[in-house]
Protein backbone atom coordinates (compact mmCIF):
# COMPACT_ATOMS: atom_id res chain seq x y z
CA UNK A 1 0.00 0.00 0.00
CA UNK A 2 2.88 2.77 0.92
CA UNK A 3 4.60 1.79 -2.43
CA UNK A 4 1.58 1.78 -4.63
CA UNK A 5 -0.64 4.75 -3.07
CA UNK A 6 1.44 6.54 -0.61
CA UNK A 7 -0.74 8.69 1.50
CA UNK A 8 -3.32 9.97 -1.21
CA UNK A 9 -4.34 5.99 -0.96
CA UNK A 10 -5.00 5.98 2.78
CA UNK A 11 -7.02 8.92 2.77
CA UNK A 12 -9.47 7.64 -0.44
CA UNK A 13 -9.45 4.18 1.46
CA UNK A 14 -10.97 6.29 4.67
CA UNK A 15 -13.19 8.39 2.87
CA UNK A 16 -14.75 5.46 1.41
CA UNK A 17 -15.03 3.57 4.27
CA UNK A 18 -16.54 6.58 6.21
CA UNK A 19 -19.03 6.97 3.42
CA UNK A 20 -20.28 3.16 3.66
CA UNK A 21 -20.70 3.35 7.14
CA UNK A 22 -22.49 6.79 7.47
CA UNK A 23 -25.89 7.43 7.47
CA UNK A 24 -27.76 7.84 4.73
CA UNK A 25 -29.68 10.92 5.87
CA UNK A 26 -26.12 12.42 5.53
CA UNK A 27 -26.67 12.67 1.87
CA UNK A 28 -28.54 15.69 1.84
CA UNK A 29 -29.68 15.24 -2.26
CA UNK A 30 -31.47 11.86 -1.55
CA UNK A 31 -32.62 9.93 0.55
CA UNK A 32 -31.68 6.87 -1.02
CA UNK A 33 -28.08 5.14 -1.13
CA UNK A 34 -28.71 3.84 -4.65
CA UNK A 35 -29.20 7.14 -5.86
CA UNK A 36 -25.14 7.49 -5.94
CA UNK A 37 -24.72 4.66 -8.13
CA UNK A 38 -27.65 5.40 -10.47
CA UNK A 39 -27.02 9.02 -10.81
CA UNK A 40 -23.88 8.85 -13.76
CA UNK A 41 -26.12 6.20 -15.67
CA UNK A 42 -29.43 7.81 -15.42
CA UNK A 43 -28.63 10.21 -18.67
CA UNK A 44 -27.56 7.96 -20.41
CA UNK A 45 -30.25 5.35 -20.21
CA UNK A 46 -32.98 7.92 -21.06
CA UNK A 47 -30.71 8.86 -24.21
CA UNK A 48 -30.81 4.96 -24.85
CA UNK A 49 -34.70 4.76 -23.82
CA UNK A 50 -35.30 8.04 -26.50
CA UNK A 51 -33.12 6.16 -29.35
CA UNK A 52 -34.76 2.72 -29.56
CA UNK A 53 -38.24 5.43 -29.70
CA UNK A 54 -37.31 6.66 -32.64
CA UNK A 55 -35.75 3.42 -33.95
CA UNK A 56 -38.72 1.69 -33.34
CA UNK A 57 -41.80 3.80 -32.65
CA UNK A 58 -44.69 2.40 -31.01
CA UNK A 59 -47.87 1.08 -32.73
CA UNK A 60 -51.00 0.40 -32.82
CA UNK A 61 -52.72 -3.13 -32.09
CA UNK A 62 -53.11 -2.74 -36.20
CA UNK A 63 -49.09 -2.26 -36.40
CA UNK A 64 -49.59 1.15 -37.45
CA UNK A 65 -47.48 3.51 -36.51
CA UNK A 66 -47.78 6.05 -33.95
CA UNK A 67 -46.57 9.75 -33.47
CA UNK A 68 -45.92 11.46 -30.09
CA UNK A 69 -48.93 13.73 -30.69
CA UNK A 70 -51.66 10.90 -31.32
CA UNK A 71 -49.93 9.29 -27.69
CA UNK A 72 -50.62 12.78 -26.08
CA UNK A 73 -54.15 13.01 -27.01
CA UNK A 74 -54.94 9.51 -26.16
CA UNK A 75 -53.60 10.83 -22.96
CA UNK A 76 -55.62 13.49 -22.77
CA UNK A 77 -58.53 11.51 -23.92
CA UNK A 78 -57.59 8.68 -21.21
CA UNK A 79 -57.82 11.90 -18.33
CA UNK A 80 -61.25 12.90 -19.48
CA UNK A 81 -62.89 9.83 -19.75
CA UNK A 82 -61.37 9.05 -15.77
CA UNK A 83 -63.16 12.19 -14.99
CA UNK A 84 -65.96 11.60 -16.46
CA UNK A 85 -66.30 8.11 -14.98
CA UNK A 86 -65.60 9.90 -11.74
CA UNK A 87 -68.31 11.88 -12.31
CA UNK A 88 -70.98 9.65 -12.95
CA UNK A 89 -69.86 7.83 -9.82
CA UNK A 90 -70.92 10.84 -7.73
CA UNK A 91 -73.90 11.59 -9.63
CA UNK A 92 -74.54 7.64 -9.23
CA UNK A 93 -73.81 7.62 -5.09
CA UNK A 94 -76.18 11.27 -5.22
CA UNK A 95 -79.15 9.25 -6.87
CA UNK A 96 -79.00 6.62 -4.60
CA UNK A 97 -79.06 8.94 -1.45
CA UNK A 98 -82.19 10.00 -2.73
CA UNK A 99 -83.40 6.94 -3.08
CA UNK A 100 -82.54 5.59 0.50
CA UNK A 101 -84.18 8.88 1.20
CA UNK A 102 -87.53 8.00 -0.06
CA UNK A 103 -87.11 4.80 0.60
CA UNK A 104 -86.87 6.01 4.28
CA UNK A 105 -89.97 7.94 4.48
CA UNK A 106 -92.79 6.29 6.38
CA UNK A 107 -95.98 4.64 4.36
CA UNK A 108 -97.82 7.76 4.71
CA UNK A 109 -95.96 10.22 2.34
CA UNK A 110 -96.78 7.53 -0.56
CA UNK A 111 -100.95 7.47 0.15
CA UNK A 112 -100.95 11.60 -0.17
CA UNK A 113 -101.99 12.86 -3.80
CA UNK A 114 -98.87 15.27 -3.78
CA UNK A 115 -95.53 12.90 -3.39
CA UNK A 116 -92.68 14.92 -2.17
CA UNK A 117 -89.73 15.78 -3.95
CA UNK A 118 -86.41 14.82 -2.57
CA UNK A 119 -83.40 17.46 -3.53
CA UNK A 120 -80.04 17.13 -1.67
CA UNK A 121 -78.43 20.68 -0.21
CA UNK A 122 -75.19 20.83 0.97
CA UNK A 123 -74.78 22.98 4.52
CA UNK A 124 -72.71 26.17 4.12
CA UNK A 125 -73.19 27.83 7.30
CA UNK A 126 -73.87 27.49 11.29
CA UNK A 127 -72.80 27.72 14.95
CA UNK A 128 -70.76 24.21 15.62
CA UNK A 129 -70.88 25.05 19.24
CA UNK A 130 -75.00 26.06 19.47
CA UNK A 131 -77.11 23.18 18.20
CA UNK A 132 -79.90 25.73 18.42
CA UNK A 133 -78.57 28.11 15.90
CA UNK A 134 -80.52 28.42 12.55
CA UNK A 135 -78.74 26.74 9.45
CA UNK A 136 -77.51 27.83 5.74
CA UNK A 137 -77.97 25.73 3.02
CA UNK A 138 -76.55 26.50 -0.79
CA UNK A 139 -79.56 26.52 -2.84
CA UNK A 140 -79.83 23.51 -5.27
CA UNK A 141 -79.72 23.82 -8.73
CA UNK A 142 -82.09 21.87 -8.91
CA UNK A 143 -84.60 23.64 -6.40
CA UNK A 144 -84.53 27.18 -7.26
CA UNK A 145 -88.03 26.75 -8.40
CA UNK A 146 -89.54 24.17 -6.26
CA UNK A 147 -88.53 24.90 -2.75
CA UNK A 148 -90.55 27.54 -0.78
CA UNK A 149 -90.74 28.31 3.24
CA UNK A 150 -91.82 25.35 5.14
CA UNK A 151 -90.20 22.87 3.15
CA UNK A 152 -88.60 19.61 5.68
CA UNK A 153 -85.84 19.06 6.24
CA UNK A 154 -84.39 15.92 6.94
CA UNK A 155 -81.12 13.29 7.45
CA UNK A 156 -80.49 10.05 6.87
CA UNK A 157 -83.96 9.34 5.22
CA UNK A 158 -86.32 9.36 8.35
CA UNK A 159 -84.44 11.82 10.51
CA UNK A 160 -85.69 15.08 11.17
CA UNK A 161 -84.03 18.12 11.10
CA UNK A 162 -85.78 21.39 10.80
CA UNK A 163 -88.23 23.28 8.80
CA UNK A 164 -87.24 26.12 6.05
CA UNK A 165 -87.58 29.36 7.26
CA UNK A 166 -86.20 31.38 4.46
CA UNK A 167 -85.58 30.98 1.22
CA UNK A 168 -83.38 33.44 -1.71
CA UNK A 169 -82.02 32.66 -5.09
CA UNK A 170 -78.92 31.23 -3.62
CA UNK A 171 -79.30 29.94 0.01
CA UNK A 172 -81.64 28.39 2.67
CA UNK A 173 -82.50 28.59 5.91
CA UNK A 174 -83.66 26.16 8.54
CA UNK A 175 -84.42 26.26 11.58
CA UNK A 176 -83.69 22.78 13.40
CA UNK A 177 -86.27 21.41 16.11
CA UNK A 178 -84.24 22.55 18.85
CA UNK A 179 -84.64 26.36 18.21
CA UNK A 180 -87.13 28.24 20.32
CA UNK A 181 -88.60 30.17 17.20
CA UNK A 182 -89.23 26.89 15.49
CA UNK A 183 -92.44 26.52 18.29
CA UNK A 184 -93.23 22.93 19.78
CA UNK A 185 -94.03 20.53 17.88
CA UNK A 186 -96.41 17.04 18.60
CA UNK A 187 -95.04 13.82 18.88
CA UNK A 188 -95.87 10.18 19.30
CA UNK A 189 -93.60 7.23 21.04
CA UNK A 190 -93.36 4.67 18.46
CA UNK A 191 -93.79 1.09 18.81
CA UNK A 192 -93.52 -2.18 17.15
CA UNK A 193 -97.04 -3.01 18.46
CA UNK A 194 -99.49 -2.59 15.46
CA UNK A 195 -102.44 -2.57 17.69
CA UNK A 196 -101.07 -0.55 20.12
CA UNK A 197 -101.95 2.72 21.53
CA UNK A 198 -99.17 5.70 20.87
CA UNK A 199 -99.01 7.58 23.47
CA UNK A 200 -98.70 11.75 22.48
CA UNK A 201 -97.12 14.31 23.86
CA UNK A 202 -96.05 18.22 23.26
CA UNK A 203 -92.41 18.50 22.68
CA UNK A 204 -90.83 22.29 23.88
CA UNK A 205 -87.44 23.96 23.22
CA UNK A 206 -85.02 24.12 26.46
CA UNK A 207 -82.09 26.00 26.85
CA UNK A 208 -79.66 23.45 26.65
CA UNK A 209 -80.92 22.36 22.83
CA UNK A 210 -82.92 19.42 24.69
CA UNK A 211 -86.89 18.82 23.85
CA UNK A 212 -88.53 18.16 27.25
CA UNK A 213 -92.33 17.52 27.98
CA UNK A 214 -94.61 16.65 30.85
CA UNK A 215 -96.33 13.68 30.83
CA UNK A 216 -98.36 11.81 32.87
CA UNK A 217 -96.84 9.88 35.43
CA UNK A 218 -98.58 6.60 34.38
CA UNK A 219 -97.31 6.84 30.84
CA UNK A 220 -94.23 3.87 31.05
CA UNK A 221 -91.62 5.13 28.33
CA UNK A 222 -87.98 3.95 28.47
CA UNK A 223 -84.63 5.85 27.84
CA UNK A 224 -83.96 5.63 24.02
CA UNK A 225 -87.35 5.13 22.91
CA UNK A 226 -88.06 7.13 19.48
CA UNK A 227 -90.63 10.08 18.84
CA UNK A 228 -91.99 10.42 15.29
CA UNK A 229 -93.80 13.35 14.36
CA UNK A 230 -97.83 13.28 14.77
CA UNK A 231 -98.55 17.12 14.57
CA UNK A 232 -101.48 17.95 12.56
CA UNK A 233 -99.84 21.37 11.64
CA UNK A 234 -97.48 20.03 9.82
CA UNK A 235 -98.15 17.69 6.17
CA UNK A 236 -99.33 14.80 6.96
CA UNK A 237 -96.89 13.12 4.63
CA UNK A 238 -94.10 13.35 7.05
CA UNK A 239 -95.87 12.58 9.43
CA UNK A 240 -94.13 9.21 11.24
CA UNK A 241 -90.65 10.96 10.87
CA UNK A 242 -88.22 10.59 13.67
CA UNK A 243 -87.56 13.50 15.96
CA UNK A 244 -86.04 12.69 18.57
CA UNK A 245 -84.51 10.23 20.98
CA UNK A 246 -85.38 10.16 25.18
CA UNK A 247 -82.67 10.37 27.01
CA UNK A 248 -83.87 9.87 30.40
CA UNK A 249 -87.71 10.59 32.75
CA UNK A 250 -87.55 12.45 35.89
CA UNK A 251 -90.18 13.51 38.62
CA UNK A 252 -91.45 16.88 39.01
CA UNK A 253 -91.80 17.77 42.64
CA UNK A 254 -94.38 20.52 42.13
CA UNK A 255 -96.86 18.07 40.20
CA UNK A 256 -96.46 14.82 41.58
CA UNK A 257 -99.16 13.11 39.43
CA UNK A 258 -97.04 14.28 36.02
CA UNK A 259 -93.26 13.01 35.11
CA UNK A 260 -90.52 15.41 32.98
CA UNK A 261 -89.13 14.05 29.01
CA UNK A 262 -86.28 14.82 28.78
CA UNK A 263 -84.98 13.78 24.89
CA UNK A 264 -82.49 14.97 22.02
CA UNK A 265 -83.55 15.76 19.17
CA UNK A 266 -82.67 12.88 16.15
CA UNK A 267 -80.10 14.73 13.90
CA UNK A 268 -76.68 16.62 15.59
CA UNK A 269 -77.24 19.30 13.64
CA UNK A 270 -73.70 20.70 14.19
CA UNK A 271 -72.48 17.77 12.60
CA UNK A 272 -74.10 16.76 9.32
CA UNK A 273 -72.80 18.42 6.32
CA UNK A 274 -75.55 17.67 3.84
CA UNK A 275 -79.75 17.10 4.26
CA UNK A 276 -82.49 16.77 1.92
CA UNK A 277 -85.13 18.86 1.24
CA UNK A 278 -88.69 17.31 1.53
CA UNK A 279 -91.07 19.41 -0.55
CA UNK A 280 -94.88 18.81 -1.49
CA UNK A 281 -96.55 20.48 -4.67
CA UNK A 282 -97.48 23.80 -5.17
CA UNK A 283 -100.58 23.24 -3.31
CA UNK A 284 -99.52 21.59 0.03
CA UNK A 285 -100.32 24.19 2.44
CA UNK A 286 -97.55 24.91 5.35
CA UNK A 287 -98.66 26.39 8.92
Amino acid sequence: MKSQGGSGFHFVVLLTVASALAPVSWIGWTGDVADVVRAPIMPLSRIGTSIASWLRPPRDVSGRPVGEAEIEQLREDRDRFEQLWQAQRVRADQLARRLRTLEGLPESAYRSPHRPIVVDADITGRDPRDPRSPIELRMPRDGVDRLEVGDIAVWGGHRLLGRVSHVSAVRLMVLPLSNPEAGPIEVAVASSDPGGVLPRMLLRQSGSGHLVADIDRRIVIEPGASLVLADARWPEWAHGLEVAIVEHVQAIDEAPLRQRLIARPAVDAPAVSQVAILSGSDTEQHP
